[in-house]
């Protein structure tokens, strides 16, 4: 989840009889979606010595510190592992695995039922999943094809609130609404929901 650190474990099993060392370089990069680095932010490297038919793990950790001000509106990080076995030269593997960090801040709730030329009220809870303070916090709700721009108070750490937001939809139907969440230190959270107008 965006603002938490992240662990990965990467799993190395000797499938042979013989005793094997793999050395083992991980990187970690924030890229954008057509996968192109934008920055490194984690660089490491171990040796496991493996017995015959043996197993183990590498826990690998990246700390939302090394990562935060990295990362793009794409969310995304990239782990390569380039795993090598000794003395057997040509014998290596590489592992990649993409993280799409998920977004936990934006939650709307919608009355049970929304009626035509009624006015109904929403509720837009949005958090700071960050271990720091934010400020110029603003939501931009998109619905009936109009924008309203809400300027709202910083955020502790961790912290989560909401607004109340009124609107009196003019047609039956489905109406997609839309919310945008940003501030000083990420942008562009995005929350949807499809509300169902029922006639009068």
């Amino acid at each position: 989840v965006f603002g938490k650190d992240i662990t990965l474990i990467l799993n190395l099993n000797n499938l042979s009889s013989d005793h094997k060392t793999v050395k083992v370089d991980i990187s970690a990069s924030t890229v954008l979606y057509t996968r192109r680095a934008v920055a490194e932010i984690l660089k490491a490297d171990t040796s496991v010595d493996l017995g015959s038919k043996q197993g183990k793990h590498i826990r690998l950790k990246i700390p939302y510190s090394y990562y935060g001000k990295y990362l793009t509106t794409d969310k995304r990080i990239q782990v390569t592992a380039l795993c090598e076995v000794m003395h057997m030269p040509g014998v290596k593997l590489l592992v990649e695995k993409t993280i799409i960090l998920e977004d936990t801040n934006i939650i709307i709730k919608v009355p049970r039922r929304v009626v035509v030329n009624k006015a109904a009220t929403l509720e837009i809870s949005y958090a700071n999943p960050l271990p720091e303070p934010v400020n110029r916090c603003v939501l931009l709700v998109t619905l009936m094809n109009q924008q309203v721009k809400i300027h709202l108070a910083p955020l502790a750490p961790r912290e989560r609130s909401r607004i109340y937001f009124e609107f009196t939809p003019r047609r039956t139907g489905p109406l997609q609404l839309q919310v945008d969440f940003s501030c000083d230190k990420f942008s562009h959270v995005k929350g949807f929901v499809t509300i169902t107008v029922a006639p009068a």
